[in-house]
């Protein structure tokens, strides 16, 4: 299936600081943990060391980070408090490790003090209320008697160090996943996109509304295909890198907190999950709605906006999948 236009990288997007909300680049530097400063960052509960998401606390969409190389600085923005600027990157020797969990993963990072701390747990604090209305966590929402917990903000080294190891593919060795879900990378495609929403409105499961690609949180999002395109790459060329496609994303409930408010869809359900549900399922996770892709890079370099995307290999067609 060919597509209708050339594919062309319509945006890039990096998310700092796991769970909160992005930065938009015209270009960016891949390596061997995908994109430079994406989801390099991540807050866990002190007591637990469990990874902090929005999945529970929806608030953190607007937290905002901002980094700048040239100062060597990350800063953290919310309305309501003074922002906070921490190293983008020091000497992660003179920093505690901490032994965190993320989803299956247990990872060894590196604590990055009180300071961030006391910051993110005042940010918990702040929007407490506005967590309790908008948690997408059926099974651990935010109560009225769950105490606030002590949030502190950890950061990784490069593998290559072998302090921290969360290998991308069992065949690629050397590529490993910073705190992302699970691949380093991930593609979006706005014709799809397009084709969720006319479905999401057919349904009257969003009750009229549509939905930005920024509900899915990728990393790249891609114009010129035809919807669904994506279901057959295999292999592609953007700018200076080549990329291996992995497979469609399961989604979680996330795509139905607005990241620009962090309040969820006033929607039937449990929003845009559900639709993917109905029309996004694949034999090999049932039960699952299926969005953007899991990408892993096999090269370094560059990829800019308005790159061009060169599809070097399809998926054979007797290893194809469709929705169930």
């Amino acid at each position: 299936m060919p597509s209708s236009t050339e594919p062309i990288v319509e945006s890039i997007h990096v998310y700092p600081i796991k769970s909160c909300h992005s930065i938009e680049l015209k270009e960016c530097k891949v390596g061997n943990l995908g994109i430079e400063h994406d989801r390099r960052f991540m807050i866990v509960e002190a007591e637990t060391n469990k990874t902090i998401t929005q999945r529970k606390y929806a608030s953190l969409s607007i937290l905002y980070p901002l980094v700048n190389p040239e100062t060597n600085t990350l800063t953290l923005s919310a309305q309501g408090q003074d922002p906070l600027s921490l190293p983008l990157t020091q000497d992660l020797s003179k920093l505690p490790k901490r032994s965190v969990s993320l989803w299956k993963d247990t990872l060894t990072v590196y604590d990055l003090g009180d300071e961030a701390s006391r910051w993110l747990t005042q940010f918990l604090v702040n929007h407490r209320q506005s967590d309790q209305e908008n948690s997408h966590n059926p099974d651990d929402p935010v109560k009225d008697d769950d105490p606030i917990p002590e949030a502190r903000l950890v950061t990784l080294e490069d593998p290559e160090h072998k302090v921290y190891s969360r290998p991308a593919h069992p065949n690629l060795p050397g590529i490993h996943s910073p705190f992302a879900d699970w691949s380093p990378i991930s593609f979006g495609f706005t014709a799809s996109l397009e084709h969720v929403n006319q479905g999401l409105i057919e349904t009257g499961i969003s009750k009229g509304n549509q939905i930005p690609m920024s509900r899915f949180r990728n990393n790249i999002t891609i114009s010129g295909t035809v919807p669904w395109e994506e279901d057959q790459w295999l292999v592609v060329r953007i700018g200076q890198v080549t990329l291996y496609i992995i497979q469609p994303i399961a989604r979680c409930t996330v795509p139905g907190i607005d990241q620009d408010t962090g309040k969820k869809d006033a929607w039937d359900g449990k929003g845009p999950t559900d639709y993917l549900k109905i029309r996004r399922q694949f034999k090999d996770e049932p039960g699952q709605g299926q969005f953007c892709c899991d990408v892993v890079p096999l090269t370094s370099g560059k990829i800019c906006v308005g790159d061009t995307i060169q599809v070097l290999e399809r998926i054979p067609k007797e290893y194809q999948q469709f929705p169930i």
